[in-house]
């Protein structure tokens, strides 16, 4: 059997844990930030083109997310299982680990395109597209990105296993590669060439094919650690439920995620359209804004299981109160860019007046909620990466689920369009109080000593 210092990950027991975080989390948070302006740069050259084709983007959106969650929840399920066997210096389940994985990247781009292709229109329409202008622009922007969903799967699942195996760099590379073509193709597909909506779809696809070409010659020309043979692209029932017993929880909190957005458009539409846009413009800034700690997390989650699996449970607690650290700054930074220019980020992609005078008010109210997603995220991981599949489902799904889901059914009643707005914030603060307790009883109970200030600790 390999021992871990046979392996490249051995660095991710040995080195000084804030090294470890920039190297592993630096390339990701600047990787995931970039990768954010698909959806928001999308929606920034849509939203010109008119209301209703951006009205459009927004009611197509919580599909597409819903997929993404399963294929970001295999990613997460997949990363931690490979860096807990590396960690453990059992480097043949690992390789296995990764070669099934692939397969469940194919899996999931195939379904998608299955069951949304025959059934969009009702899909659709339960998403509120009933004015048929709406509808027949949502079927274009769609049915694309729904006939080439193995792309995206490929591109967000292949990402993961790479940073997994100790290599944070390459996927980051990648993936800024691919945020960079869509932002020069946009422009061209949309307004050049007259494709409109449909154009931004096929940035999009192409991007994200660019990407994925890039990734499929990292594993064919033995860029990779990884060792692949016919049999380790089989899937079998234990690796399948060790992927997702750990991936369940990013797949139930993305999953939640389109389901909010989708009720959070029923309620908005009920005002008005301009409300629908304004939902639809502060989830793609919320994004952008979260999209940072997503990074940062991203890179714990390695970390967190190979020390774990290594049995080096004080640079787990290490890695979590550093990370926690970095994800507190990170929120601050991006409340207070919200509350300080809510009109100049508003105007990026409308210029209404009745549009940018509720959108600045809608977006300082959401800046509160934007101080403690960061380390919510952080948090979640250490669940993920302890491979607690329980732990990690409940405090992924707190914030939508728990809080946020009664919150946004009850507030509108109460306080009309500002209690919608009010809910997102609170549904935060709620769930980072529970985390924070859940996780303190995890460090307690692993016997995981808690410091604000570590000293470099060496395996």
């Amino acid at each position: 059997m390999t021992t871990p210092n046979d392996h490249k990950s051995a660095a991710m027991g040995r080195d000084s844990i804030w090294k470890l975080l920039i190297r592993f989390s630096g390339p990701a948070i600047i990787s995931m930030t970039v990768a954010s302006t698909y959806s928001l740069v999308d929606a920034i050259f849509v939203g010109r083109l008119g209301t209703q084709p951006l009205a459009a983007m927004i009611i197509a959106f919580p599909i597409m997310l819903a997929f993404m969650s399963i294929a970001v929840g295999t990613g997460v399920g997949a990363s931690s299982l490979i860096a807990r066997r590396l960690g453990a210096g059992d480097k043949q389940g690992a390789d296995y680990a990764a070669g099934v994985t692939i397969t469940l990247t194919l899996i999931i781009g195939g379904l998608m395109t299955a069951i949304v292709l025959p059934n969009m229109d009702g899909l659709l329409r339960l998403l509120g597209a009933n004015d048929p202008a709406v509808l027949d622009l949502a079927r274009r922007y769609l049915s694309i990105l729904t006939i080439f969903a193995f792309t995206n799967s490929f591109f967000l699942i292949a990402t993961t296993i790479i940073r997994a195996e100790g290599s944070p760099t390459f996927p980051s590379v990648v993936i800024v590669i691919g945020a960079i073509a869509n932002i020069i193709l946009d422009p061209i597909m949309i307004y050049a060439l007259d494709m409109g909506i449909a154009g931004a779809a096929y940035a999009t696809v192409i991007a994200r094919s660019i990407g994925s070409a890039l990734l499929v010659w990292y594993f064919v020309f033995g860029k990779t650690t990884f060792k692949f043979k016919p049999g380790y692209f089989i899937p079998k029932p234990k690796i399948l439920l060790e992927i997702y017993r750990t991936g369940l929880a990013s797949m139930v909190q993305m999953s939640a995620a389109s389901i909010i957005l989708m009720l959070a458009n029923w309620i908005a539409i009920g005002y008005s359209e301009i409300h629908l846009a304004v939902m639809g413009t502060l989830f793609r800034l919320s994004s952008f804004a979260f999209m940072p700690s997503i990074g940062l997390s991203q890179g714990v989650l390695p970390l967190i299981g190979y020390n774990y699996g290594a049995q080096l449970k004080d640079r787990v607690g290490e890695v979590i109160v550093k990370a926690g650290k970095a994800a507190l700054i990170l929120g601050v930074g991006c409340a207070l860019a919200a509350l300080v220019i809510p009109t100049q980020l508003m105007s990026l992609f409308n210029s209404d007046p009745e549009f940018l005078a509720l959108g600045t008010t809608a977006t300082r109210i959401f800046a509160i909620g934007f101080l403690s997603v960061g380390l919510q995220n952080v948090l979640g991981s250490l669940f993920q990466g302890l491979g607690k599949g329980t732990a990690a489902l409940v405090v992924a799904s707190s914030r939508q689920i728990i809080f946020l889901l009664p919150a946004i059914l009850i507030l509108p009643k109460i306080w009309g369009e500002t209690g919608l707005w009010i809910s997102f914030p609170l549904a935060n603060t709620l769930a980072i109080i529970m985390t924070l307790v859940w996780t303190a009883y995890e460090f307690r109970h692993l016997h995981i000593k808690f410091h604000l200030r570590y000293p470099h600790i060496k395996a």
